[in-house]
This record gives C-alpha cells, sequence and structure tokens, in this order.
C-alpha cells in the first residue's frame, strides 16, 4: 500500500497530533487485578490537569501483562470517564502485523480516538507495508484516524531512520505523527521536521529533554508523567508567542528537572509513577504486575525528600486536581 502525498486528500488524513498527551499507567488491586474504579478515577484526574489526551496501553500501561479482555475494559472504561473533555489514544503494537491491525480495529469500535504503533522491523520496505496494511485495515472499517508511530529502540529494539518515517508519512495517510523516543531526541526532531514539515512530532522519555525538543520544533509531548501539569505549562507557554511567559515556564520546568529524572529510572520508574498517584488520590494501590518491581522502602524515601523538595519549587502542586 503506498500514496503519492500529492495524491492524498485532505479530507483523507486525520489531523496532526499538537500539544500534551501523557501516557497512562494501568491500576491494580493490591491482589494484582484490574482495578476499575481506580482506572476511572485517574482518568478524570488527568482530565482535570487540562492535558489534551491520554495513551493507554503503551510500555508504562504494562499492556503485554494484559489479556485482550483486560485491554478492551481499559480503553472501553478510560474512553468513557474521558467523556468529550480530552482524546484517548491506545497502543495496538504487537509482533505480529495482522494482529496490531485487528487490535487497533477492536480499539477503535471501543471508542479509541487513534492508535500508537510501534515498527516491528528497522527495514524501511517492511516498516512501510505493515503501516500500509493498518491503514488499510482503518479505512475499511469506518474511517482513518491518526496512527502515532512510536520510536522508541530501547524498548522495541528497533531504530528507524529519517527517510524510513518521513516515508511512512508521505505514503500512509493515517500516519500524522510520530512519538520520539530515540536519543538524542532533539537533533532528530529538526531533522524530522525538515524532511516532512506536515509530520508532528512529540517528545516522550519523560519529558528529559523537553525544552531542547520544543526548541528544535517539537509539536508537543506524549509521555507518562505523574505531574503532568509540568508539562501542559511548559508546551503551552513555549507555544504563547509570549517570550517572557516562555521563559517563565520553562524556568519552573527546569526547577522540577531532579523530580523527572528520579521518576524516570529504569525498571522502578513504573513504581515510582504509581506511588505519586496513589499519593494524589487517583489510584488505589502502586501495585506493578510481576516481573515489574515493586516500590521498596528506601526508594519511598527517596520519593520522600524528592517531593519535599518539589513542593518547595512549585506549591501549586500540592494538591490533586479535583
Amino acid at each position: 500500500m503506498g500514496l503519492n502525498e500529492g495524491s492524498l486528500q485532505e479530507t483523507a488524513r486525520p489531523a496532526p497530533l499538537t500539544g500534551v498527551y501523557t501516557i497512562m499507567p494501568t491500576p491494580f488491586t493490591p491482589s494484582g487485578d484490574l482495578d476499575e474504579e481506580s482506572l476511572a478515577r485517574l482518568t478524570r484526574m488527568l482530565a482535570a490537569c487540562g492535558v489534551d489526551g491520554v495513551t493507554v496501553l503503551g510500555f508504562l500501561g504494562e499492556a503485554h501483562k494484559l489479556s485482550e479482555a483486560e485491554q478492551d475494559i481499559v480503553v472501553t472504561i478510560t474512553k468513557q470517564a474521558a467523556g468529550d473533555r480530552m482524546k484517548v489514544f491506545a497502543g495496538a503494537s504487537s509482533g505480529g502485523v495482522r494482529v496490531s491491525a485487528l487490535r487497533g480495529v477492536r480499539f477503535l469500535e471501543l471508542g479509541a480516538d487513534g492508535l500508537m504503533i510501534a515498527p516491528v522491523s528497522p527495514q524501511e520496505d517492511i516498516v512501510v507495508a505493515q503501516f500500509g496494511e493498518l491503514d488499510d485495515a482503518l479505512t475499511g472499517s469506518g474511517g482513518r484516524v491518526p496512527v502515532i508511530v512510536h520510536d522508541y529502540p530501547a524498548a522495541t529494539g528497533v531504530k528507524l531512520t529519517v527517510r524510513t518515517i518521513s516515508r511512512l508519512h508521505e505514503e500512509v495517510a493515517s500516519v500524522t505523527t510520530v512519538k520520539l523516543e530515540d536519543a538524542p531526541t532533539p537533533s532528530k526532531v529538526e531533522a524530522l521536521k525538515e524532511a516532512s514539515p506536515g509530520l508532528a512530532v512529540l517528545g516522550g522519555l519523560g519529558g528529559q529533554y523537553l525544552v531542547e525538543e520544543l526548541g528544535r520544533g517539537a509539536d508537543g509531548v506524549m509521555t507518562g508523567v505523574s505531574y503532568p501539569e509540568l508539562l501542559t505549562a511548559v508546551v503551552r507557554g513555549s507555544a504563547s508567542g509570549d517570550e517572557a511567559r516562555k521563559r517563565s515556564a520553562v524556568a519552573d520546568y527546569r526547577s522540577a528537572a531532579s523530580f523527572l529524572t528520579f521518576e524516570f529510572q529504569p525498571a522502578i520508574g513504573l513504581a515510582i509513577r504509581k506511588e505519586v498517584y496513589r499519593r494524589r488520590g487517583a489510584i488505589q494501590t502502586s501495585v506493578v504486575r510481576a516481573p515489574g518491581l515493586q516500590l521498596d522502602v528506601a526508594t519511598a524515601r527517596e520519593l520522600d525528600a524528592q517531593l519535599e523538595r518539589l513542593y518547595a519549587a512549585r506549591p501549586d502542586l500540592t494538591k490533586a486536581p479535583r
């Protein structure tokens, strides 16, 4: 499947994503079952934070540890709780191209507003064929929606070149956006925007390099941060055109750098994020399904210290939104 950019009708291509999207963890009960009540409460809290949308069933959402039935429940409840306040995107990645396409169509039938998909191969033709098959499935099921390419080689084992991503955007109508997590991200943001100006590029990696990514032309961010208010302030401040507001937003964001780095730790980072959401009253427990690490006593004490510093620098973050 392939189409030249010039042959694509504007109505056939969904709008690219801009703004702030947070990757949502999946909450569990103390026994490790899916916690539907916490899932709805977390969704409502994130909507109150002012994000443009959430993405469920990503790596942070432990999608690979959920049954197909549980995945369907996550999409359904999140969309119901979000209502019309924000968009809900669903990760539909799979090692099999057909499985991913069928899963994506199912999530759309359950109400998802778009999909996030990881590539199955670094080979350009294979990746274009993969996303082309998905695009055909979406068209056959009633229409295209935004498809976000997840460029995260550290997690997927697949490194995409700028040329491959640009070709995807050129030839596959549903591919409007890339979630970029291939470090160094600022230089790749710039290269992608030069190669494909119409492609939306969203930063990731826990917001570690968000200021620099925005400076190179990123259209926003899609990442899992337990205080997404940090993301919205700097993204909207940078896009405002008001230099004083932008400088203030960047300075505020940098004041949270220590917390963001602590939260983004490999292996234990998911448990830390869940614990913060628990403390914010959004979820019942910080349980991570095996074989994920649980929060230990020493790390919890370190989190106490990090939050104390964060609240001193950003007193506006001490209360959870209602």
